[in-house]
């Protein structure tokens, strides 16, 4: 059975707003990680395993965001071939 329009539609929601969550989250690692980075430099207890962290947690992000992206480009032709099949159908 083809996809409906608004299933296709509501794929690309759910992944917008998973690549908007993974965006946010990696923006608040990044400013956590301007601070640690200062206080590892200064040999602080804790700082180099949480800097250790915050950019393995990155690199996750930055896999994820970049299988988002893959899964929303093929959403989006998914799509569009569902509304060309539709408009084809009323055609």
């Amino acid at each position: 059975m083809p996809l409906r329009v608004s299933e296709a539609e509501g794929d690309v929601l759910i992944l917008q707003r998973r690549r908007s969550a993974a965006l946010e989250r990696a923006r608040e690692l990044a400013d956590e990680r301007q601070s640690v980075t200062a206080a590892a430099q200064r040999y602080e207890v804790g700082a180099r395993a949480r800097l250790s962290e915050i950019n393995q947690a990155l690199a996750v992000l930055d896999s994820e965001l970049r299988n988002v992206d893959a899964a929303l480009s093929e959403a989006g032709r998914v799509l569009a071939l569902t509304e060309k099949e539709r408009t084809d159908e009323h055609a």
